[in-house]
């Protein structure tokens, strides 16, 4: 899984909340944390998705759910309950379990997503790009990521987040692995490559005109 998929967890439980993080983490997540559901945590809104464990999570779901319907929600709870979550998983969790969940909730989402980037239709559930012609372009996991990133974002997105993101690198790294894929990105997408139209170059990142 690539580390572009921002997970917001939220858990009133410290100990809890260091094992899911940790776990997570490893398993391939870019993890924001928050000590717990009594506030509508920052930065929500640049989450993939969200688990929430604690008294607060239905309200807090609902909260973030109003905010934005297509975030896929994860309550974890000592019952089953009834809520506006997309997934509820009984405690005790078995670790591999939730993160199968998560991933399953992801792939849900990803392939509601096909968007129209240039004469492309990009699908990235399927990682291609599809041509009206019935021409089909087939992405690595990072094309699709950096795609997605940048598709999200809707405007321009700094290099430094996307190596982040993308690659889960920390700030200061020296690597062109990054301009290495949008030059191969472009050879995919654009009419003509030496002339970006579709995935351009701004000041410090990059954009996607769709």
């Amino acid at each position: 899984m690539s580390s572009s998929r921002r997970l917001l967890l939220i858990a009133d439980d410290p100990v809890l909340r260091q094992i899911l993080s940790e776990h997570l983490a490893s398993a391939g997540f870019a993890i924001a944390i928050a000590a717990g559901t009594a506030a509508a945590p920052p930065g929500a809104r640049d989450a993939d998705l969200a688990v929430l464990d604690g008294d607060g999570a239905l309200a807090l779901c609902r909260r973030l759910k109003a905010d934005d319907p297509s975030l896929p929600v994860m309550i974890l709870a000592g019952h089953r309950v009834d809520s506006a979550a997309d997934a509820v998983m009984v405690k005790p969790v078995r670790l591999a379990a939730l993160v199968a969940k998560l991933e399953d909730l992801l792939n849900r989402k990803d392939a509601g997503i096909a968007v129209r980037i240039g004469e492309w239709r990009f699908d990235p559930h399927a990682r291609a790009l599809d041509g009206a012609d019935g021409r089909q372009v087939r992405l690595t996991d990072k094309e699709t990521a950096i795609l997605r990133c940048l598709g999200k974002a809707g405007g321009v997105v700094a290099r430094e987040r996307l190596l982040a993101e993308v690659w889960g690198y920390a700030g200061g790294v020296s690597t062109h692995t990054l301009e290495t894929h949008i030059y191969r990105l472009r050879r995919k997408l654009e009419p003509d490559p030496g002339r970006a139209s579709v995935l351009v170059t701004e000041a410090g990142g990059y954009r996607l005109v769709t």
